[in-house]
């Protein structure tokens, strides 16, 4: 992990991938903490998966980290500006979020139910191979 974590110093697709294998626990201890500074870093770079993971992520909280709908709002706008669809879809609930304690709570429910099948299922851009890690 420590040749990815150098890749991702410089590559937005390599933090995006650190930030998913410590969040998922792929080949390494899950390390919730880490995972969101490698993604926040991918998605300040530009990112647009990372930036809708964060606004997901944000959005309904994660383990011991309560939802945070503003950010949420703020990564959802930054993907949804780059044109990813499914965080479009994502900021009016995000927004009612804000307000209403009632929306927030419907979110939360509503996406928890779902989390694997979305973070589970986002690839990843680098892989392992002979000569280290490489684009995939």
């Amino acid at each position: 992990m420590q040749a990815l974590a150098a890749v991702a110093q410089r590559d937005p697709n390599a933090a995006y991938d650190l930030g998913l294998r410590l969040l998922r626990g792929d080949g390494v201890e899950r390390n919730s903490y880490q995972a969101l500074q490698w993604l926040r870093q991918a998605g300040d770079n530009g990112h647009m998966q990372a930036q809708l993971a964060l606004g997901r992520i944000y959005l309904m909280g994660f383990e011991e980290m309560g939802s945070d709908p503003a950010e949420a709002e703020a990564w959802l706008t930054r993907a949804a500006a780059q044109g990813s669809k499914e965080a479009r879809d994502l900021i009016p609930q995000a927004q009612a979020a804000k307000v209403d304690e009632q929306s927030l709570y419907q979110v939360r429910e509503a996406y928890r139910k779902s989390w694997m099948t979305w973070y589970g299922s986002y690839p990843y851009y680098w892989v392992w191979g002979p000569a280290g890690w490489h684009p995939r």
